[in-house]
């Protein structure tokens, strides 16, 4: 899969189709629009703020691919083992309990990166 990730390279694709559907929207404002907006913020969205969304967007792909992988294993496992429905309940209470345990510290970590940056 990584070799065909990197053959596809959806994610320079996707930078590449955003920043030119970008740009090309604001080549069609009128003069007027075109004023109001400053050319630094057009240069501060075409190269970071694409690239958070590019990133954003891979991130998803990169999720939805382990949840599909975590219900094929929860559905393999009830159909080899019936019995084991309760567990897999358990399962995925006890990852958003982590989750939530977890996440503000994390998130706070991420803040103070943020300001020594």
């Amino acid at each position: 899969w990584d070799y065909v990730s990197v053959l596809v390279d959806l994610r320079g694709t996707l930078r590449n189709y955003l920043r030119s559907s970008l740009f090309r929207k604001y080549l069609n404002y009128d003069e007027r629009s075109r004023s109001i907006v400053r050319a630094s913020d057009m240069q501060a969205a075409l190269m970071e703020d694409v690239k958070d969304v590019s990133e954003s967007y891979m991130f998803m792909i990169e999720l939805s691919r382990v949840l599909g992988r975590l219900l094929i294993v929860m559905a393999f496992t009830l159909h080899k083992n019936p019995g084991s429905g309760w567990i897999l309940m358990c399962m995925p209470l006890l990852m958003i309990l982590w989750v939530l345990l977890r996440g503000s510290g994390y998130v706070g970590a991420c803040a103070t990166e943020g300001d020594m940056q």
